[in-house]
């Protein structure tokens, strides 16, 4: 008679190696579909890779452990799998917001005659220098989607965005102020500026 404990060890174990084999699989996928389709709920859940990477590394770990394979391969995965995580932990706790901006939402403006169309402004930082991202969120709910309308670095100054109509911006900057159509559909911009 087998025990269904014993057996069940390894499905278990197997089961959880799989899941973590295709967290980072599900992140590139869903990655290209955020940028695909621009829809902030995907934006937000596939932004960041480390925490399907850390997935990887924690699911793994516990599933080799239950697997029925020699002592050796099992210390070994496990202990790259553990210093995986921890080197993971560490970026993300120490030096992600050094090099990823730390962006924050610091304004939002809706658009001029209601409707469900905003543009934000987020702000962050590359060590010492400011940066800021304007974007337009056009929708609300699961179907907003958001478009990069302009990117500043340290080197060129970002000074105001403002509304001249339902379906144009009027971005100021260190050069000058430039005029940003939007499509009237979905409020994609028809150009972008960019310096970051």
């Amino acid at each position: 008679m087998t025990n269904t404990r014993t057996t069940a060890r390894p499905v278990l174990g197997r089961v959880l190696v799989a899941a973590g084999l295709l967290a980072p699989v599900l992140q590139v996928l869903g990655s290209w579909a955020a940028e695909s389709t621009r829809l902030v709920v995907l934006l937000g859940a596939f932004g960041a890779a480390w925490p399907y990477w850390f997935a990887l590394c924690v699911l793994c770990a516990a599933g080799v452990r239950r697997l029925d394979v020699r002592r050796g391969v099992r210390e070994t995965v496990t202990v790259l799998c553990a210093a995986g995580a921890v080197l993971l932990l560490f970026f993300r706790l120490v030096l992600f917001d050094v090099f990823s901006g730390g962006w924050e939402e610091t304004q939002r403006i809706a658009a001029p005659g209601g409707g469900d169309r905003s543009v934000r402004i987020e702000q962050g930082s590359a060590m010492i220098d400011p940066l800021w991202r304007v974007s337009v969120v056009d929708g609300s709910g699961l179907t907003a989607r958001s478009h990069l309308v302009a990117s500043y670095d340290g080197n060129t100054g970002f000074h105001a965005v403002a509304w001249d109509g339902p379906d144009r911006l009027l971005v100021t900057d260190d050069g000058g102020t430039t005029t940003i159509t939007l499509d009237p559909a979905d409020g994609e911009p028809h150009r972008t500026i960019g310096t970051g």
